[in-house]
């Protein structure tokens, strides 16, 4: 029976193809706007730092500082002052350029004007609203803003900032104006309107959107046209003979019957390499059925070989976990043997060396548990279930046993492959216990013998 799936791989090129156009195309615009934003930002504050510096070389600070605290206009303060209207006359997007001192951070009185200046329209004809030195502000400026105007006068650097107001929105740049002494008697800034920026960027931004956009469906188009024609339309061919072979060959044990009918497919690419590997498949299919019937027949002796260590000639871990789970009674008890140094003797000499101590390990421990079986259970480590004599005489073999590794290790005759060493450890089994129990125990107890061992070393 041929499968329905929720989600057809035309469907799914299809909607994943839209998600990737959508996602391109935010991310392309974002980074377009922020990019295009920032060009138009460094303009501003290039044409505002020129401005200020120029302006604060024309500014006799010590001088100005005197008339701040009399309120008195000075010869180099009129100077001063024309020549900031001349630069708001030839630059008509500066929407203020002043010079203020803030006084407290209250809602009102809280900005005292030292420098103002005006178009020649304004100065001389329209004189209404001029601000003159000395004058103190009512409500024009918030407490956020005196505060802002507060850190400029500590900061040694040109701070700019946007500012909306009901006028519009401008881009301010301020800077701190010190006397000969470097301390600071007023701000210096420059207003600059900005309020077409935003609809310049937006109709960027729509602009930019509308050629991606447009863009990205005629590269999808092109591309679902392609695929259907050369991946879709193929994979649903192969997807259909591949169904009509499953439903025939379930538990076919005749190899005439496992025959597959390939579509043909013109491309040569990936799917026709997916079709020929298919056919190659049911002919081993077929070698397989045939090998089968042979394999089931060696099974039976393959299954007692399957619980023998091929190194050591041992019991393996298979063969340990049937027989941990096999105990019926509570006599009996888990030791836990792992070799030292078998990492060492790898590297320095080579794993054939290796595998000659593991075997040397193995022999010990079948001679001296010779009432047990012995199983291999990691590739350095051993495992004993302790029966019956071994049950009784743990201890004594326990010290057999380490007598022996001691004997090689000291034993200056011996290649050091040859030199066997291991860590011991055993528990027994107590009321209450599970297996898990008592392996654990006897794992913890050989763990804590290697580091008895290695202290002893060291």
């Amino acid at each position: 029976m041929k499968k329905h799936y929720k989600k057809g791989l035309n469907k799914i090129i299809i909607t994943r193809s839209i998600a990737f156009l959508f996602l391109l195309s935010v991310i392309l615009s974002v980074t377009n706007l922020m990019i295009h934003r920032n060009f138009i930002y460094s303009d501003y504050k290039s044409y505002i730092k020129d401005i200020l510096n120029y302006s604060m070389s024309q500014i006799d600070a010590d001088d100005l500082k005197v008339c701040i605290e009399t309120k008195e206009e000075s010869e180099k303060y009129k100077t001063t002052l024309k020549f900031m209207d001349n630069i708001m006359d030839h630059f008509h997007d500066i929407h203020y350029f002043y010079a203020i001192v803030p006084l407290n951070t209250n809602e009102t009185g809280n900005v005292m004007s030292v420098l103002s200046a005006e178009r020649y329209q304004d100065r001389y004809i329209d004189t209404e609203g001029n601000l003159y030195l000395g004058w103190i502000s009512e409500d024009e400026f918030d407490a956020k803003t005196v505060k802002k105007y507060f850190e400029i006068m500590e900061s040694d650097k040109i701070v700019y900032f946007e500012e909306r107001t009901g006028w519009g929105t401008d881009y301010t740049g301020a800077i701190s104006i010190r006397d000969s002494n470097g301390k600071s008697i007023a701000i210096l800034a420059v207003d600059i309107d900005i309020s077409f920026i935003n609809s310049s960027i937006l109709q960027y931004s729509l602009v930019n959107i509308s050629i991606i956009t447009i863009l990205g469906i005629a590269f999808i188009s092109i591309f679902l046209f392609w695929s259907r024609k050369n991946i879709i339309h193929p994979i649903q061919m192969l997807e259909q003979r591949a169904g009509v072979f499953v439903n025939h060959s379930g538990g076919q044990r005749d190899v005439e019957a496992l025959k597959f009918d390939p579509p043909k497919i013109s491309s040569d690419n990936e799917i026709k390499a997916l079709t020929d590997a298919v056919v190659k498949m049911t002919k081993d299919m077929q070698d397989y059925v045939m090998d089968i019937i042979s394999a089931e027949e060696k099974a039976a002796n393959m299954q007692e070989l399957a619980n023998f260590d091929a190194l050591t000639g041992v019991r393996n871990k298979l063969s340990y976990e049937n027989d941990i789970h096999s105990i019926s009674d509570s006599k009996y008890g888990i030791a836990v043997i792992d070799l030292n140094n078998l990492k060492k003797i790898n590297d320095t000499y080579g794993h054939d060396k290796g595998d000659i101590i593991i075997k040397k390990l193995a022999k010990i421990v079948c001679d001296v548990f010779k009432h047990s079986y012995v199983y291999r259970i990691g590739g350095d480590e051993f495992a004993v279930i302790l029966r019956r004599y071994d049950y009784y005489r743990f201890n004594s073999l326990y010290e057999k046993i380490n007598n022996i590794f001691d004997k090689m290790t000291n034993d200056d005759n011996l290649e050091p492959w040859e030199k066997v060493s291991a860590a011991v450890g055993a528990s027994f089994y107590e009321e209450g216990d599970d297996i898990e129990a008592v392996f654990n125990r006897a794992d913890q107890a050989m763990y804590q013998r290697k580091k008895e061992m290695k202290d002893i070393r060291e």
